[in-house]
């Protein structure tokens, strides 16, 4: 009953929200574009030019979107400080040689606020865009990432009703994507209140979000030196159910993962993953609708390295991890660091609470520090 529970909770969770209409919708969106992952690539019109945006008027544009609009490879974008309630899509690629910028002017953070409809969010439908030094919350997702070739960096992505960064596999393979030293905090609460927002399932919330939702695959996703936290969900959640492709190569280092309900879930066809050197901790939790947790959890995936890492949680109820199949023992696992409180896990499925037996019973860890109540 567990497994079969907690696949349901996925399929619910992975592949979207749970409603007919809501699913709907999103495949009308996909198919019309707006917001879709169908944008033009269109690298042609104009010379590049260094813009300034400033609400104030004292700049070249008083709105973001529309110098994104105008933005042709090589513009390099920059933001005064500032409240921009807008939705922000690019629509038109860089080149490797002249990417198209969007930053924060030196030593001042503009805010972003989309808005909480549907599809309102910062939004790369294009590659080699740059986007840094901005706080985006209040948005349906912060940031969501449809293409190859992009960077998002040095953003405090908070707030937002559902994804904090999500890149999506909807029409290609999606690679060559850099995520690196962002905070990404409390994404599936209110901004102002810190409430929930209403008739959100938390624990299908989550930080970063890499989804292989048309199975075309994905692939060389650096997510590095960034801190998650606060998430009824994961920290960090692939999905590659029911696909034959392959999520390959993912790099998840230098990553501070804290307080969330779970850190990371490899949910199907994740393969080729370097998870080293990150610090997560589980001291508290935010509000959820989660009734079991864990540093993180594996399906259907194998040949993935974690090594290195520290897990540190003062909360006896805490899943050490959760491997679920057969196929997922597969992994090399070692030289991490484990102190906890608790000593429950879960391997191939089967409950159990026997945690100082682990590296015996997993062949993990052998090389490992593994220590039970010694917070």
């Amino acid at each position: 009953m567990f497994i079969k529970n907690l696949v349901s909770d996925f399929i619910c969770a992975m592949r979207g929200v749970c409603l007919p209409v809501l699913f709907f919708l999103t495949l009308m969106v996909l198919s019309c574009g707006g917001g879709s992952g169908s944008g033009t690539d269109n690298s042609g019109g104009g010379e590049p030019r260094d813009v300034i945006v400033d609400q104030s008027g004292n700049g070249d544009y008083t709105r973001i979107q529309h110098a994104v609009r105008d933005a042709v490879p090589g513009s390099v974008i920059t933001v005064r400080a500032g409240t921009y309630n807008e939705n922000i899509v690019f629509s038109r690629s860089g080149t490797a040689e002249l990417p198209i910028t969007l930053k924060n002017y030196p030593d001042e953070m503009p805010v972003i606020i989309p808005g909480t409809g549907f599809a309102e969010r910062v939004e790369l439908n294009a590659e080699h865009i740059i986007v840094e030094g901005f706080e985006i919350k209040g948005g349906y997702d912060g940031i969501k990432i449809y293409k190859s070739n992009n960077i998002v960096r040095n953003n405090y992505v908070h707030n937002n009703k559902f994804t904090g960064i999500l890149i999506a596999a909807t029409t290609s393979e999606i690679s060559n994507v850099l995520i690196d030293n962002n905070i990404v905090e409390s994404n599936g609460f209110e901004p102002d209140t810190g409430d929930p927002y209403p008739d959100l399932s938390l624990k299908n919330i989550h930080g970063i979000y890499i989804s292989d939702f048309a199975c075309v695959g994905t692939s060389d996703i650096t997510i590095s030196n960034n801190t998650i936290t606060g998430h009824g969900g994961r920290a960090i959640q692939w999905n590659g159910q029911d696909c034959g492709t392959k999520m390959r190569s993912t790099i998840v280092e230098g990553n501070l993962i804290e307080d969330n309900s779970w850190g990371m879930a490899l949910f199907y066809n994740v393969e080729g993953a370097s998870i080293t050197n990150n610090v997560f901790i589980s001291d508290s939790r935010p509000e959820t609708n989660d009734t079991f947790w864990t540093f993180f959890g594996i399906w259907g995936s194998e040949n993935n390295v974690i090594s290195g890492n520290s897990f540190d949680s003062t909360l006896p109820d805490m899943n050490a991890l959760i491997v679920v199949d057969e196929q997922s023992t597969h992994n090399t696992v070692d030289d991490n660091t484990w102190r906890l409180a608790g000593d429950m896990w879960i391997w191939e499925g089967v409950e159990r609470t026997d945690w100082t037996s682990y590296p015996d019973v997993t062949g993990w860890d052998l090389n490992g520090d593994i220590c039970l109540d010694c917070n």
